[in-house]
């Protein structure tokens, strides 16, 4: 057996990096802590969101496992765009940096959108995960180019949503590997869920 297919699956790693950070910006852009608690986001962004999704991703590559090497290889460098636009970047932004980020927003709301549909060879969590993403960067991308505090603040609370929901996916893939079997259900639709693919198998997600 070849080191590669020794390697554990690292999406579930990729996973709570990601939820953990959408979860902490989510709870400010839902105004439940105040605005300025986004200067503990940025460092978290670059390095748990961003950073680590980034590794994974090319240990995705490198393991054949093209859904989770596209998906970490995305999200990773919008977590470290994030990271950099709002120290370093927003001030140079006057006029029109609301419409600035809801053209950023709403890019990788098309990126998810293919997501969405890829998903539909993993199971019903992973979809529903997508789809909540996708929703809350149309209502974010809104929010930032009209102003508009209530889609802002809904889509905080949808990417809280979909946060915790990506923490049970990944939770259950982490106890599936110590315990070597599925005990969380996650709705099995295709050969890509965590539920039939074995751990180290290159169509874990």
């Amino acid at each position: 057996m070849s080191a590669k297919q020794n390697w554990c699956d690292p999406g579930h790693w990729a996973v709570f990096a990601f939820a953990t950070t959408s979860f902490m910006l989510g709870f400010v852009n839902s105004n439940f802590i105040g605005a300025s608690a986004v200067w503990i986001v940025v460092p978290v962004s670059l390095i748990f969101g961003g950073l680590v999704q980034l590794i994974v991703a090319m240990m995705e590559v490198a393991r054949g496992n093209t859904f989770g090497a596209m998906v970490f290889g995305t999200y990773g460098p919008f977590w470290i765009i994030y990271g950099l636009y709002v120290p370093y970047f927003s001030s140079n932004v006057k006029t029109g940096g609301g419409t600035a980020v809801a053209l950023f927003l709403a890019m990788f709301a098309v990126l998810t959108f293919f997501f969405v549909v890829a998903s539909f060879r993993t199971d019903w969590v992973l979809i529903v995960v997508f789809v909540l993403i996708d929703a809350a960067l149309i209502l974010l991308a809104i929010g930032a180019g009209t102003a508009n505090n209530t889609a802002t603040h809904v889509g905080g609370y949808i990417t809280i949503a979909f946060a915790v929901l990506a923490w049970y996916h990944a939770f259950a893939g982490l106890i599936s590997g110590t315990w070597g079997r599925s005990l969380l259900p996650v709705g099995t639709i295709g050969p890509l869920s965590l539920e039939v693919a074995p751990a180290g198998a290159k169509g874990d997600v």
